[in-house]
C-alpha cells in the first residue's frame, strides 16, 4: 500500500483489529481460507454490504496500491464504529495532529474497551503531523459541503404496517418522506441482504415489499451509501413455517399438512423430492417462529431435541437461533468429525472453531439430541445431552425475544421445543 497516505493506512489498520476483535478473531497476520471466509459472512451479516472474498484478501493481507471503494470503507468503519469512513479519518487527522482531544466515543464502539487498545505507531507520528494537517483542512471543506448538503435524519419519516398477520408471504406497506435528503439515490432494504433492495425517488411516499419468510427484520432507508433510518419489521407467525432452500429453489414453503406428525416438526425425505429438491446435493431447511414471546432476552431457558436424516450432505449440521430486538444467538452444531466448521455467535462474542476448541460441540446427528441454552443474566450455558459443553458472558443485551429458529444443512426435524422465563 505505498500509495496510500499514512492516515488512510492507520484508519484502515484499526478498522481491521477492531472488526477482528469484534468477529472473534486473534489478533494476527497468518490467516486461512476460513478466516477470509468468515469475515465475508461476517461483515456482511453486520453490515448488510458484501464484500468479495478477493477484496477482504487483498485488504488483511495489505495486497493493493489504492484505497478500495468508499462503500467498502463505509461498510467497515460502520461495523467497527458506527460513524462513514470520513467522519472517522477526519476525527484521526485531529487528533493525530494534536488539534483535538480523543473523545471517548469515537474510536470506541464499547465504553469499556480503552482508547489504548488501538495506539498510532510511533514511527509514523511525525509523518502523520505533517500529512494530517493538510489533510485535515481538506476534509474540514468537504465535511462544510456536506453539511450543507447533508442528510438530516430527523426529517426522515419512515414506517411500516403489513398486510396480512401471522403468515407468509406477506407484503409489507412502507411509508417514508425523503424529500429533504440531498443524495443521487435512494433506496429502501428489507433487511441485512443487500439483494432485499428496491429503489424509492422523492416525491413518492409509499413502496410495498414481500417478505417471504418470518423474522425480525431491520428495514432501511439508505441514501446513495449511507443508511439514514431504521425500524423494525416484525413477520410474525402462529405456528412454525419451514421453507426448503437449494438453487435455484428458493423460500420453498412446505406446508404443515406435509409434516412427519404433530409431535415431530419436519418432513420426510419423500416430501423433499416431491418438491424438487435433489436430496443428494447440499440443501438447507430453515424452521421459523417468530413473535412477541414477552421474554427478556437475557434471562431465558431454551430447550429442543433434534435428529438429522442422512443424506448426500457430507458434514450435516444444524443451527440453533435465538433472536432479541438488539441482537441474537447463533449455536451451531456439527456432525462428529466436522467440528473445524462450527461458529458460535452469542451477542457480541464471536467463537471460530477454526480458531477455538469446539469440538464439545460436535455430535452424532442421525440420532435424537438434546440441546438446552440458559441465560442467567448475561451469562450462557449451552448443554448437549444434559453435558454443559460451553459458557460464556457477554455484554450487549438482546432485547426482548422475537425469535427463534433453525438452520439444517441437510433434513432434520425437531421436537419438545421450548423458551421460557427464567
Amino acid at each position: 500500500m505505498n500509495d496510500i497516505n499514512p492516515i488512510d493506512k492507520e484508519l484502515l489498520d484499526r478498522l481491521k483489529q477492531q472488526i477482528e476483535e469484534m468477529a472473534g478473531l486473534s489478533l494476527h497476520e497468518s490467516r486461512g481460507q476460513k478466516d477470509y471466509e468468515f469475515l465475508t459472512f461476517f461483515i456482511e451479516e453486520k453490515s448488510g454490504v458484501k464484500i468479495s472474498l478477493t477484496t477482504i484478501k487483498r485488504i488483511w493481507r495489505n495486497e493493493f496500491n489504492r484505497l478500495p471503494h468508499l462503500s467498502t470503507l463505509d461498510a467497515l468503519s460502520k461495523i467497527a464504529y458506527h460513524k462513514d469512513w470520513l467522519t472517522l479519518k477526519l476525527d484521526l487527522a485531529q487528533i493525530l495532529t494534536g488539534k483535538t482531544v480523543p473523545p471517548t466515543e469515537r474510536f470506541l464502539p464499547y465504553p469499556d474497551k480503552p482508547f489504548e487498545k488501538i495506539r498510532p505507531r510511533s514511527t509514523h507520528t511525525r509523518l502523520f503531523a505533517i500529512t494530517g494537517i493538510i489533510l485535515v483542512l481538506a476534509l474540514l471543506v468537504f465535511k462544510n459541503k456536506l453539511f450543507k448538503n447533508g442528510i438530516r435524519t430527523g426529517d426522515v419519516q419512515f414506517s411500516a404496517k403489513t398486510s396480512v398477520s401471522n403468515t407468509v408471504p406477506n407484503t409489507v406497506v412502507f411509508t417514508y418522506n425523503i424529500d429533504s435528503v440531498n443524495a443521487r439515490k435512494f433506496y429502501i432494504q428489507q433487511s441485512w441482504d443487500k439483494k432485499r433492495r428496491v429503489e424509492i425517488t422523492k416525491g413518492n411516499y409509499q413502496q410495498t415489499d414481500i417478505y417471504y419468510l418470518p423474522g425480525y427484520y431491520m428495514a432501511k432507508i439508505i441514501a446513495d451509501d449511507s443508511i439514514i433510518r431504521e425500524i423494525p419489521v416484525h413477520i410474525k407467525t402462529d405456528n412454525w413455517v419451514i421453507a426448503a432452500h437449494q438453487p435455484p429453489i428458493e423460500n420453498k414453503i412446505l406446508p404443515q399438512t406435509d409434516w412427519v406428525s404433530k409431535d415431530i416438526i419436519g418432513v420426510k425425505p419423500d416430501i423433499l423430492v416431491s418438491n424438487k429438491l435433489d436430496t443428494k446435493e447440499p440443501f438447507m431447511l430453515t424452521f421459523h417462529n417468530s413473535r412477541d414471546f414477552n421474554i427478556d432476552g437475557n434471562r431465558f431457558v431454551f430447550r429442543t431435541d433434534f435428529r438429522m436424516d442422512s443424506t448426500g450432505v457430507v458434514c450435516p449440521a444444524v443451527a440453533v437461533l435465538i433472536k432479541g430486538e438488539y441482537e441474537y444467538m447463533y449455536v451451531n452444531l456439527a456432525h462428529k468429525g466436522c467440528e473445524s466448521n462450527i461458529n458460535v455467535s452469542i451477542s457480541n462474542r464471536r467463537f471460530d472453531g477454526k480458531k477455538t476448541d469446539l469440538t464439545a460441540f460436535g455430535t452424532q446427528m442421525y440420532g435424537w439430541q438434546h440441546v438446552s441454552i440458559i441465560n442467567r443474566n448475561k451469562f450462557v450455558s449451552i448443554a448437549l445431552n444434559n453435558q454443559t459443553i460451553f459458557e460464556t458472558p457477554y455484554k450487549k443485551h438482546l432485547g426482548k425475544l422475537k425469535e427463534i429458529g433453525f438452520i439444517f444443512r441437510g433434513n432434520g426435524i425437531i421436537k419438545n421445543t421450548q423458551i421460557n422465563r427464567l
